[in-house]
Parts: C-alpha cells; structure tokens; sequence
C-alpha cells in the first residue's frame, strides 16, 4: 500500500507544529481531493472546489442520522439518536430555517457591531489582570474566559451555569467526535445530561417570563418547541465559546512566532481586521470538518457517491488547497478575497456567530499585542479531530504599562 491508501498513513499525518489529524490533511489534497476513507466508512473531500458544491449544493443532509454508518456508531455506543440533534446545526430545511429564524435579525454585522464597546470593555478587564513579565497561560486566563463572559452577559447566564459551560464542553464536543471517529471508548453523555438540566429550566422560565436577552428572543419564538429551545440555547452557549476561544489560541501561537506580531498592529489599519482574520480563519479555523449524507447519487469529480453514505467535508484541507490559495501555507492578510475560506462555514449553514467571532478576535488581538506577547513554554493541544486548539499556551507580556 502507498500513502494515498494506507489508513495508517492518515494516522501518522501531522501539521507542522506536531499537532495530528486524522481526516483535514492539508499538503494531501493536491493529489487527491475526493477519496473513500474506509477508517471512517467515509467519502472524505479535501479539495476546494468540491468541498463548496458540497457545502453550497442541494442534495445533501446535515442530519446526522441520514448516514448509514453513523447510525451505526450510534447504535454502537448505546445512543438511538445523535446528541443535541435539533439544533440548526444539524437540521434541514426547511426545520433549519424556523431554527434560525429567530436569531436571524441580531447576528447581522450591523448588530453585533453595536456590541464593540462592551466586549471591548470585557476584554480589557480580562487582559489587563494579567501582569507584565510573568508567565500565564493565555486559554485559562484570557482565551476561554473571554468569550465565555461575552455569550453568558448576552444570554443572561448565572455563573454558575457559564463555569458548567466551561467544564464540559470539551466533554461534549468528545462525545460528539465519538459518531464520526472510530473510537473504543463510549462517548460520556454525563456532561451533556448536567447541561441540560441546567438550561431545560431556565428556558422555559424565560418562555414564560422573558428578559431582555439573547435567549429570551430564542425562548418566545413561537415556532420553536421547548426542547428545540433548549438544544438551541446550548449549541449557542458552547458555540459562542469553544471555538472562538480556540482561533485566539492558534492565532497567538501563529502571531507570536517570527515577526508577524511585531507588524500585527500596522497590519490590521494596512488591510483592515477583516482580511486578517479572514486569513487566520483559513490557516487556523477551529473547526476542522462538517458532516454530510447524500440524500442521493451524488457525482463530484469522477467519483459516485450513493444515497445514505457520509461525506466528510475537510474545511482545513480545503482551505489550503494550492490550486485555489498560492502558497497556501503562509500567512498572507492582503489576499484576493475572490475565494472566500470555509472555515466558517458556507451556503445555508454558515456560522451564525461569524460576525461575532471575527469581533471578539479583532478586540482581543489588539488589546493583546499591545502588550507585546511572547510564547514562554512549549504549547498543548485539544485531543480533537473535529475542532483543533490548544489546551495551554504559555504567555508572557513583555510590555512595561502599569496595572
């Protein structure tokens, strides 16, 4: 067997900075950008061009029950149904259009926008705790604080449900990877049950008696039932933070080495913050696929996909194919923005929270090179196939302001 056929070959693939992948190989997809991947009984599609037909096109299913082997992976691990699966993540239309419909107004640009302030305000309470030459991990003491302060302030959370929120999300995202990756361990669904026994409560007080919140105009949308509420409620509570948290990990990481810091700050007035997010998003999104069924024969690029088998859509390959992204590997701000990345998403179900996440990174990523950065220690991370971050990023600031 050679590389291309070898599924241990895919186990010993890795990024450049060490960190493994089972399914987004991103220096593979030239030779192949559509194959069959029997570790994962899986069409997996790393190039661009069909990755967006896939992502944009009609004919596949977002439900994680239409594909055969998943199903089976859930029978396998004791699950009937997949966990969390009424939310708009994983439905189709025209349930994900009622999903969204109710959030649809305050995820504009415009809108969120006019959160600048706060979370400016957030973001420098959080930064500016930490002291000048001392070292500190960047994720628990700014990276996933922040975020997870800007989701819980707009859904009105109690603290004690953010910290939950905190503690078992990689749990969840976990038992979540455990229908796609083979895997012999059976996926917890004890985070999952201690979430929503925090969450069922409270959105149906908020049915009942609503508050000025996010999760109040989710809670009375009377097209949504309470138990969609509250998949919803989660998926935005652990979406809101998870990944957003991971992108300022990987950025500071990437930002941090060589003299891109140095030039960060001249750069996002240069070209704009857009550009460099949308840059970093390509080279570092958080998430690594997205899951598709064929609802249908399906034909991409020569090969006949049947109804009911899974695709797996390899964002992070796609991202850097060389076919659609010259030197698809570096860090390059003033890009053609002609070929928009997939890290979040694209067609109907692009991230709702994009114009979120790209604010909070721009706020956190000024306050943060301000304060002139360096990496202190060698960096941990997430055990995860489907969203790749690391777990500790060992900072110091080196700049000499006064707290």
């Amino acid at each position: 067997m050679n590389a291309v056929t070898d599924p241990s070959a895919l186990q010993r693939w890795k990024w450049p900075d060490g960190t493994t992948s089972v399914l987004s190989r991103p220096w593979d997809h030239g030779r192949r950008p559509i194959h069959f991947d029997e570790q994962t009984q899986s069409w997996v599609i790393s190039g661009y061009n069909a990755a967006r037909e896939v992502l944009l096109g009609t004919g596949w299913s977002s439900d994680p029950l239409a594909a055969e082997v998943s199903r089976q992976a859930l029978r396998a691990n004791g699950l009937e149904d997949a966990p969390l699966a009424q939310t708009m993540l994983s439905l189709d239309p025209p349930d994900h259009g009622r999903a969204r419909g109710a959030l649809r107004d305050v995820f504009t640009p415009r809108y969120i926008a006019s959160m600048s302030d706060g979370i400016a305000a957030i973001a420098a309470e959080v930064i500016g705790d930490v002291a000048s030459g001392v070292t500190f991990d960047l994720m628990s003491r700014i990276a996933e604080p922040l975020p997870i302060a800007v989701i819980a302030e707009w859904l009105a959370l109690e603290p004690h449900v953010a910290q939950l929120m905190w503690d078992k999300t990689s749990e969840l995202v976990l038992g979540l990877e455990g229908t796609i990756l083979p895997s012999d361990d059976v996926p917890s669904i004890s985070g999952l049950t201690a979430v929503l026994a925090e969450f069922l409560p409270v959105c149906a007080e908020r049915r009942q008696q609503p508050e000025n919140d996010l999760l109040s105009l989710l809670a009375t949308d009377p097209q949504l039932e309470l138990d969609e509420v509250v998949s919803n409620a989660i998926l935005l509570a652990v979406a809101g933070h998870e990944t957003t948290a991971k992108l300022l990990g990987t950025s500071m990481i990437r930002l941090c080495a060589g003299d891109v810091g140095d030039r960060l700050i001249d750069t996002l007035d240069d070209v704009g913050a857009d550009r460099v997010i949308d840059e970093l998003l390509r080279l570092d999104g958080t998430a690594q696929i997205v899951v598709r069924a064929a609802t249908g024969r399906r034909e991409i690029d020569g090969h006949t996909i049947e109804p009911g088998a899974r695709v797996i859509v390899a964002i992070a390959a796609a991202n850097r194919d060389p076919e659609v992204f010259e030197a698809p590997d570096e860090f390059r701000p003033d890009r053609d923005k002609g070929r928009p990345h997939l890290a979040l998403g694209y067609g109907r179900h692009r991230c709702l929270g994009a114009a979120l996440a790209k604010l909070e990174l721009a706020i956190a990523l000024r306050q943060l090179c301000a304060r002139r950065p360096q990496l202190a220690g060698p960096v941990t991370w997430h055990a995860s196939g489907i969203l790749r971050g690391p777990t500790q990023v060992p900072l110091v600031f080196t700049d000499r302001a006064e707290r």
